[in-house]
């Protein structure tokens, strides 16, 4: 592959969204806030689209990964960037959210721009250990973890999936890709959400809390 093919996409990927890495503390807290109760909304909309199937994953999944808002886009070459949520189920239910982005390059025919609500139904105790086990993470679709997309996939694959991917779009861009979608923690705002350093399984274990993501956890059962 053309690597000055590779260094054009990724440019013009890197235009799609400018991240708030110059953000106050006030603006992370306020965007942590915001984060949290756009994914309820979002569990809400999957929970009345999805059906049975939908309110089945949830009772089943070990943890979920939340993105309400995920840009897609690009000419000739897309991506993908986005701020999401993950919560994993406990002995006492739910935990308190802690806070992941997910960003991608593919090539291909890519048209237009899309933005989509996403959630990522962790299924299987080696795809949830993965999620606490690293920072970063790639989400593969062939070899390690297998991945599948609710609204196309048979009741067979959706019961034998590692991570089950649902997902609602608008706008011009063609389908959702699984694979190649790089997942990480996003420790500075789980800092300003809990007002002190935490990380991804400290928060699963029940470390820290947050009273304004109760109606999160309750929108997720």
């Amino acid at each position: 592959m053309d690597r000055r093919l590779l260094l054009v996409g990724a440019g013009a990927f890197g235009g799609l969204v400018l991240t708030g890495c110059s953000s106050t503390p006030h603006e992370m807290r306020a965007d942590g806030r915001s984060l949290v109760t756009d994914a309820a909304g979002t569990v809400g909309v999957m929970k009345a689209s999805g059906g049975a199937n939908a309110a089945h994953l949830l009772e089943t999944a070990r943890a979920v990964l939340i993105f309400p808002d995920l840009l897609k886009g690009g000419v000739g070459i897309g991506g993908s960037r986005g701020q999401g949520v993950l919560l994993a189920r406990g002995a006492q239910g739910w935990s308190y959210p802690a806070f992941y982005e997910t960003s991608s390059v593919s090539l291909g025919l890519q048209l237009g721009a899309e933005e989509s609500a996403v959630v990522m139904l962790v299924m299987s105790q080696r795809a949830e250990d993965n999620l606490m086990r690293n920072n970063n993470f790639t989400l593969k679709a062939t070899g390690g973890l297998s991945l599948v997309d609710f609204n196309t996939a048979t009741q067979a694959q959706l019961e034998g999936a590692d991570v089950v991917v649902w997902s609602k779009s608008k706008g011009a861009y063609g389908g959702l890709t699984l694979s190649g979608s790089d997942v990480s923690q996003r420790l500075d705002l789980d800092q300003s959400y809990y007002g002190q350093p935490v990380n991804a399984a400290q928060i699963a274990q029940g470390g820290v809390r947050n009273p304004q993501a109760d109606p999160l956890r309750a929108a997720l059962g």
